[in-house]
């Protein structure tokens, strides 16, 4: 294995389970961009605490100067203020609720945004390796979780004033039942400290089986013709249902350990009203308290009571935001592969017609037991049509990959017009390159918005030219709206060869100088294969076409054939030179078969050549 394979497969371990420095500081650093809508949202819960804060030691007063001392008077005045602090915490509520849900949004939405396009800078190495499940999770249930802690950290910094400033205040009005008030906020530090370390890790392990669980529902219904052609649902029911029990046995391992803790947080605060009245019963039968000071503290009890229990939910949220921020910043902090080469050693795209050269390339899949590219050399003169051929697993779709700088080589070198690929500019690359596979895939939207994606901005004239040259006209004119008509996700609206078709035509619209066409028409019958390919010929001109097919009849069509075959050039000429000389180039072709002689095409003189078993000739006939 390379030691790129290796880094992948370390990497795609690594954000599978969220493991991986940075979640913190990625957490921070994602609240700071919109620190200013957070400290609005922060000072109105500080406003709101100070409120809150106010009106226990108010009630106090108007039990004591209004209530017991019989004073009218002064009771409304105290009553009147009570009632103004009631409207100042519910204006600084509505603030604090509207500045985070403003900002929590904004967080989330960047996040998404930026983490979307770190995946489409990722180079297809990474998404070879990646469990298309995780990401699916990151980007929708671990940037929830995100989003949902930073909607509640106002709160939660609300909360920790409020407990400081009521901690003071008892302290201040009466030292011993602030001393007995405060025995409880250590119990509950310490409790919620465990509580963090304990459930912790088994935040992060749900958060990972839910990974792997949007990755079963994801393949399965990518794969649905696959399964329902093979019967295959009740295997996909089975292996849907192991892997939500996954999800459940861990579920249950965050609820038992929430269930543990939950009651030593709950029974604190009781325990500790249970303690005032006590002792504050007593200090007020003997004159060294007064009732509405005793009220004042039962009040202030209660307030302390919400900011502590509500601890335990806010160190579950701020962990799960932690595990979720790990898993999404192992994904942001990736390096790829396939990179813009630096600012000095970039190089200009030459002007060409789209010469391709290869020179000592070899290349590597992760994780293969062997090379698919060792020491292969070929050049490709601009504007030539070459056919690429050979058997199963040679490299042919590699090389296809390589020419548009999917991958990079492990080793050696590929040149596009005499610039080596590594010093062009990726845009550069991808706009000279165009590169139509086998499995096309087309967006869900209409066959313009498909389009469109080689060439934004292209007109219906235009998009009508390359259509007329992928041989798709019928295709569209039978559609009822056209151009502008919904084929649904990934184009099941239409036959594998109608998609094989739009996707060429996309292709052809982004008029590149290079265009491969890895069996781009397998799904196209033999006949309008050779119109596509000459009407290839036409618009191309003198731009160069490489061509992967295992078709004969495609492959004639080709100035030039290259036989590929051990990660190597083993044969090179015309489609004729080869049947002649090569044997091999006849069994790639399948025109070796046991045990009878075979008759090749009839080459330009009129006459065909056969072929022992062996593929040596046997005599010249007359066609």
């Amino acid at each position: 294995m390379t030691a790129a394979g290796s880094d992948a497969i370390t990497t795609r371990a690594a954000s599978d389970t969220g493991a991986g420095p940075g979640g913190g500081a990625f957490l921070w650093e994602a609240i700071r961009g919109h620190r200013r809508t957070e400290s609005a949202s922060i000072a109105a819960a500080l406003v709101w605490t100070a409120a809150i804060s106010t009106y226990p030691l108010l009630v106090g007063r108007a039990v004591d100067a209004g209530l017991l001392a019989h004073h009218w008077h002064r009771l409304g005045i105290y009553v009147v203020g009570i009632a103004l602090l009631g409207v100042i915490q519910a204006l600084a509520s509505g603030a604090r609720r509207r500045n985070n849900g403003l900002a929590s949004r904004r967080v989330e939405a960047d996040l998404r945004k930026r983490f979307f396009n770190r995946l489409l800078g990722l180079d297809v190495g990474y998404h070879d390796q990646v469990n298309r499940g995780q990401l699916l999770s990151r980007v929708t249930n671990d940037l929830f979780q995100v989003q949902a802690f930073v909607a509640s950290a106002p709160a939660l910094i609300g909360n920790a004033f409020a407990v400081g400033t009521v901690a003071v205040i008892l302290l201040v009005l009466s030292p011993v039942l602030g001393g007995v008030a405060l025995v409880m906020i250590p119990i509950v530090v310490a409790t919620s400290k465990r509580y963090s370390a304990t459930v912790r890790p088994a935040l992060g392990a749900l958060q990972r089986e839910r990974g792997q669980l949007a990755g079963v529902v994801e393949e399965t219904i990518s794969g649905i013709k696959a399964v329902k052609g093979f019967g295959a649902e009740g295997v996909l029911t089975e292996r849907l249902g192991e892997q939500a029990d996954a999800v459940r046995r861990e579920a249950l391992e965050v609820v038992r350990t929430r269930a543990t803790y939950s009651p030593y947080l709950n029974v604190v605060p009781l325990v500790e009203l249970v303690a005032i009245n006590w002792v504050g019963g007593y200090l007020v039968l003997h004159h060294q308290m007064t009732v509405g000071l005793l009220l004042a503290f039962n009040t202030y009890l209660v307030l302390l009571t919400g900011p502590l229990q509500s601890i335990g939910w806010f160190v579950v949220q701020f962990q799960r935001a932690l595990v979720s921020s790990r898993r999404i910043a192992s994904i942001m902090q990736t390096e790829a592969k396939v990179t813009d080469p630096p600012a000095d050693g970039t190089v200009p795209l030459p002007a060409g017609n789209g010469a391709i050269g290869f020179s000592h390339v070899g290349f590597s899949h992760a994780g293969a037991p062997r090379p698919v590219l060792d020491g292969f050399d070929l050049d490709i003169e601009g504007g030539e049509v070459v056919a690429l051929v050979g058997p199963t697993g040679s490299g042919k779709s590699t090389l296809a990959a390589l020419i548009a700088r999917l991958y990079d080589p492990d080793r050696g070198t590929v040149t596009l017009d005499g610039a080596p690929l590594r010093n062009l500019r990726l845009a550069e690359v991808r706009a000279a390159v165009g590169v139509v596979f086998e499995d096309n895939f087309l967006f869900d939207g209409t066959i313009a918005d498909n389009l469109r994606v080689g060439r934004e901005g292209a007109s219906d004239e235009e998009m009508r030219a390359a259509i007329r040259v992928a041989r798709a006209e019928e295709i569209v004119d039978a559609l009822p709206d056209g151009l502008h008509t919904p084929i649904g996700e990934q184009g099941h609206a239409l036959s594998g060869g109608q998609r094989q078709r739009i996707a060429l035509a996309r292709a052809i619209l982004a008029a590149p100088r290079v265009l491969v066409l890895d069996d781009a028409t397998s799904a196209v019958d033999a006949a309008k294969e050779r119109e596509i390919l000459d009407g290839l010929r036409s618009l191309m001109g003198d731009r160069t076409i490489v061509v992967i097919s295992h078709r004969a009849a495609t492959i004639a069509l080709a100035d030039r054939v290259v036989l590929v075959d051990g990660g190597r050039v083993v044969a090179d000429g015309t489609h004729q030179g080869l049947l002649r000389s090569s044997r091999r180039y006849r069994q790639v072709l399948g025109l070796v078969p046991a045990g009878v002689t075979h008759a090749a095409p009839a080459d330009g003189a009129g006459r065909a050549t056969a072929y022992r078993r062996d593929g040596s000739e046997d005599e010249e006939r007359s066609a």
